[in-house]
């Protein structure tokens, strides 16, 4: 007797997807996913609450398997300006197919047929066995959401480069005491130009 589809377990016991296709229905936190572990490690993010992933996972004519869904939830990432909090509500459409890795790769086509597979089929991955291990999509799909510089707000003033103050909070002042005394990075810059001015002009 096959087992029965569950549709919060975050590992399919794929000769129990009926033919139909099953339904995945997962709400998991960051320990439950096994985010941190070795095969997991994300210097990047970290689940805010949960992440959720919803949708259909149907066989495939050649062996394999597709779901298409959807995967939601909030993760925490890092400012790059201030380096506080920066939340992302993460609401990613997922079509994503797993193929058998003795099976000759082939791929369902817009027309509901098959086609082989090139370099532009992203979203395609292998299994080995009769259990198909869902974290793994998660965890990828949640890092392909990522922003490159992820932000608390498009109008975060970031730190002080003099004092290191976030300057969202705090209005330091260094930028008045720079600009009164002619400090900063660039001061030495700004009297040799001043002088090799001043020099031109005595000079005519």
């Amino acid at each position: 007797m096959s087992a029965v589809h569950d549709p919060a377990a975050l590992t399919v016991h794929l000769p129990s997807v009926p033919a139909d296709g099953a339904r995945i229905a997962i709400r998991a936190t960051g320990a439950d996913l096994g985010f941190g572990e070795p095969d997991f490690r994300n210097p990047d993010f970290e689940v805010a609450s949960e992440l959720r992933l919803t949708g259909t996972l149907a066989p495939l004519d050649s062996g394999g398997f597709r779901l298409r869904g959807q995967l939601g939830g909030g993760v925490d990432l890092e400012c790059v300006r201030c380096l506080g909090a920066a939340g992302l509500a993460l609401d990613e459409r997922l079509d994503l197919v797993w193929l058998p890795a003795a099976a000759a790769p082939s791929h369902p086509a817009s027309d509901g047929g098959d086609r082989a597979l090139d370099a532009s089929d992203m979203n395609v991955s292998f299994f080995e066995e009769d259990r198909l291990d869902l974290r793994a999509a998660i965890w990828e799909q949640a890092h392909l959401a990522l922003p490159v510089k992820p932000l608390c707000s498009d109008a975060c003033a970031g730190l002080c480069p003099e004092c290191g103050a976030d300057r969202n909070r705090v209005a330091c002042g260094c930028a008045g005491r720079i600009a009164a005394v002619g400090d900063g990075p660039l001061s030495g810059l700004r009297a040799l130009m001043a002088k090799e001015a001043k020099t031109g002009a005595s000079a005519r």
